[in-house]
């Protein structure tokens, strides 16, 4: 996927997405500037002040291989609101890659994270990467959440160094985990499609759960 696509989050939330360009250094650069320096030292583990120009080079001049890195833009603003990007960072380990995400302080819990992580897990099974492996702050719950959310039967979290915790991901294919976030998504994007529409899941579950207790309370007082 090269090119700008547009996806719904929710009703009238849509972003673009693609993967990264060269050209995306000032978009980058200033998506950092716009971040809190909370949400800055989650993604860096330090804190940095600005990205410097070898940093963006780093960061958008990469080989959509061993690194990869899909963006989020706002299409109204043009801004660039978040990045999920995996790493091959071991040459013994190819099917391994180091994933990190970080999301603008005002597109958290939009469900944002989740869509750009959905794309990214494709990218790397297209690139026959099997699991990534995230690195989280201990402290930093919702990351720990979107990636334990993300595959839960296929997700493994320990104690890394001390502060850090690592999550590990299997990464299913399309057709795998039809209750997982990740399993959603990537049927979706096979589809030609790829929006959440969490409200409306939430509420077929909620009927079909509704069902199936009235039906065994009928048969309790048959």
């Amino acid at each position: 996927m090269r090119h700008s696509e547009k996806v719904v989050l929710g009703p009238g939330v849509e972003v673009l997405m693609r993967p990264i360009r060269e050209t995306d250094k000032h978009l980058l650069a200033e998506g950092f500037q716009r971040l809190s320096p909370e949400a800055r030292f989650q993604r860096f583990f330090a804190p940095v002040v600005k990205l410097s120009e070898s940093d963006l080079i780093y960061l958008t001049e990469v080989d959509h291989h061993h690194h990869e890195a899909m963006v989020a833009i706002d299409p109204d603003e043009g801004y660039l609101i978040g990045v999920a990007r995996y790493i091959r960072t071991l040459p013994y380990r190819e099917r391994e890659a180091e994933v990190a995400i970080v999301i603008s302080d005002e597109w958290r819990g939009k469900g944002l994270g989740k869509a750009l992580l959905s794309r990214l897990a494709m990218r790397a099974r297209e690139e026959g990467v099997t699991h990534f492996l995230a690195v989280i702050l201990a402290d930093n719950s919702n990351a720990t959440e979107l990636f334990e959310n993300f595959a839960p039967k296929k997700t493994h979290v320990r104690r890394g160094e001390p502060g850090q915790v690592e999550v590990r991901i299997d990464l299913p294919w399309s057709g795998e985990f039809s209750d997982s976030a990740l399993g959603f998504a990537l049927r979706s994007a096979a589809r030609g499609s790829h929006r959440y529409r969490t409200w409306r899941r939430m509420r077929r579950r909620l009927r079909r759960r509704k069902r199936a207790e009235a039906k065994r309370e009928t048969g309790k007082t048959d």
